[in-house]
Order: C-alpha cells, then structure tokens, then sequence
C-alpha cells in the first residue's frame, strides 16, 4: 500500500515498522527518491521531548563516554496473534537506542521465548553490540505483571532513566562516583569490592509540551511544506528492520505454547 501511494506521487506516513523485510524497505526508500516524497515511519517516542532532552545531553557530554543502554518493555495487554512481541515492540527500542547513539550495529544476539501461541514468541531477550564498544540490552514481555517502557543510559561519568508510559512520562539524572584506585599489595584484609563514593539522582524537569504523536504529525507537515527529511524517514528508520530481520534470521528460541 505504501508504495502504490508513493508510485502515485503521494506523501505517505507508515505505522512502525518501515516494513517487514530490508529489502520491501529498500525499495520503498528508494521509491520516495525516485519521486521526491516523504516517506514518515510513526516512531513516536523520538519526538517525546524527554528523549529530546536525553539526545541533548548525551550529545553534550553530559554524561561522558557512552558505555550501555537498557531497554524494558514489559507489561500485560495488546497480546497480539499477527506478529511476535520482536517486530512488536522491538522497533520502539531500536529506533530510541539508534536516536541516542547514531552506530553500526557490530553484533546482535537474539533469544526469543513462546509460551501462549504456537510459532508467535511473547518473550524476548536482545543484546546488541555497537562501534565503539558500546552495548544495549533489550528485554520485551507480553507477560509481567508491571507495565512499563523504561530506558537507562549509563556514562562514564553520570547515567540517565527514561520512563516512557506516557501518563508517567519523566527523565532522572544519576551522579556517581567510585573509588577505582588499586588496592595496595600489603591490604590482604580489605574488602574486595569498588567502593561507591557517592550515588544521587534527580528528576530533571523538562516542559512536557504536547503529546509525542501530535508533535509527530506537525512534523511530518513541516517536512512536506519546506521538503527536508524527517527525523523519522524510511531511509534512516531502514537499520531499525535491518536489525529486527538481522535477529529474527539468527535468533535462538525456548518455550513451549
């Protein structure tokens, strides 16, 4: 449907994923090229001002050298029986952690779990490895009984928690320090742990604006009018299902419906 629309030299939004092959991705991407259209994928939580805000300050140097994020989409509800919870909720995560920390992807390992329906994976454990040494992981649950869309970033020098449930919407800034320095070789008594200096954090308070899907669609009409790519375009949403298809062709699988 997305590429009779742009075939026909029509602008087109398109629900997350971009698609579900890199190569129906490509192409659409391609199409939009070949016609000079906007191609929108909706990731709505990159236009939530809090992860605008998280984007600043990593950018910034806020909280030095990137080291690993974590992503946790869990909760009960929306069990869906079109679609496994990796092509379901995973692009949410994807796109975020591509937004904070533009690298290739070096290594992905998928481990999926299916206990409710044959063939459809509820569970879902995902470590992915950037350029730089940098590391995410990601953990996607159709059964918990808390709901919740968190993501942590943590940095050499400070960390950030994004809660992302959008009537709970906030960031919280982390300071830390630990003592790393050597043990001398005639301390045979002391306590073999790294001590933590100091451990505070603070919510960090940022104008909410208007709700993320809103701000979105303006954007998509912006792009239309002044013809600039989106945040959110095929082409950059591409590495999102390049990663979904990536884990899924090599992913492991546990459970048993």
């Amino acid at each position: 449907m997305a590429l009779a629309a742009l075939r026909a030299g029509k602008h087109v939004w398109v629900e997350k994923p971009l698609a579900l092959a890199a190569a129906e991705g490509r192409e659409l991407v391609d199409a939009a090229a070949a016609t000079n259209r906007v191609l929108f994928v909706d990731e709505t939580f990159l236009y939530d001002p809090l992860v605008r805000e998280m984007k600043r300050i990593i950018d910034d140097g806020g909280l030095g050298d990137v080291l690993h994020l974590s992503f946790e989409r869990l909760g009960m509800g929306r069990i869906r029986r079109d679609s496994n919870v990796w092509w379901n909720s995973a692009p949410h995560d994807l796109s975020i952690l591509f937004h904070l920390v533009p690298r290739p992807v070096t290594a992905i390992r998928l481990h999926q779990h299916t206990y409710l329906q044959p063939g459809i994976a509820d569970m879902a454990v995902c470590d992915v490895e950037l350029e730089g040494g940098v590391s995410a992981h990601i953990y996607l649950s159709w059964l918990h009984p808390e709901k919740t869309a968190k993501v942590v970033v943590v940095g050499r020098e400070r960390m950030l928690a994004y809660e992302g449930r959008f009537e709970k919407r906030a960031i919280t800034l982390y300071d830390y320090t630990l003592d790393l320095t050597p043990l001398p070789q005639t301390d045979r008594g002391a306590v073999p742990i790294v001590p933590v200096s100091a451990f505070s954090g603070r919510v960090l308070e940022v104008p909410a604006g208007d709700e993320p899907l809103a701000l979105a669609a303006s954007h998509f009409i912006d792009c239309i009018r002044d013809g600039v790519e989106p945040l959110t375009s095929g082409a950059r949403s591409l590495r999102v299902v390049e990663v979904l298809e990536q884990g899924d062709r090599t992913a492991t699988r546990g459970g048993v419906a």
